[in-house]
């Protein structure tokens, strides 16, 4: 997300060519075209300044829009990269907040320990691995055996950690959901 708009760094540009302009009054379409912008920005811009209809047009005092302009060039970059810190903050909140709810299981494993287990639901997972509530069994005859089918739950894990919470979460009472 860029900290500003790119039109902010043509303002000074345009507040020189609307100062040379002789019309009294500045449109919409007048201001997309000079700052480079479409039409719902053109009119946020020009809701900020006392307009005037004139016909089926809405207009402000060319005046008034080179105030404004120059308002936005003097101190608005700060606002700019305030939205742009805050809307970054809240974003990298949610994104601490999905993670504390549904944190990635990090596992270091070798490619020959993941080599043949695909795993796509909890009805796949090997046999000897099984989920109830409160409860989850495996059974195994050798340690890389016993390391084969806990990687798989992982990974179904991985995938469904909602269908995973299903399968094993107890009722307050204790018992199955």
């Amino acid at each position: 997300m860029p900290a500003k708009p790119l039109w902010l760094g043509r303002l000074p540009q345009v507040i020189a060519r609307l100062e040379e302009r002789t019309e009294p009054w500045v449109d919409r379409a007048t201001v997309e075209v000079l700052l480079g912008v479409g039409r719902r920005r053109a009119q946020q811009l020009l809701a900020r300044i006392p307009c005037q209809r004139l016909g089926s047009s809405v207009v402000a005092a060319r005046g008034e829009v080179i105030a404004h302009l120059h308002r936005i060039a003097a101190g608005d970059g700060k606002h700019y990269e305030q939205r742009r810190q805050q809307k970054l903050w809240g974003r990298l909140g949610s994104a601490r907040l999905e993670w504390a709810h549904h944190p990635p299981v990090l596992v270091e494993v070798s490619q020959h320990e993941v080599r043949g287990i695909e795993v796509h639901d909890f009805d796949a997972l090997p046999e000897g691995v099984e989920l109830a509530p409160g409860s989850i069994t495996i059974r195994f005859h050798s340690p890389d055996e016993a390391l084969r089918k806990l990687m798989a739950l992982a990974i179904a894990i991985g995938q469904n950690r909602a269908a995973f919470e299903s399968r094993v979460a107890l009722r307050k009472s204790g018992t199955a959901l």
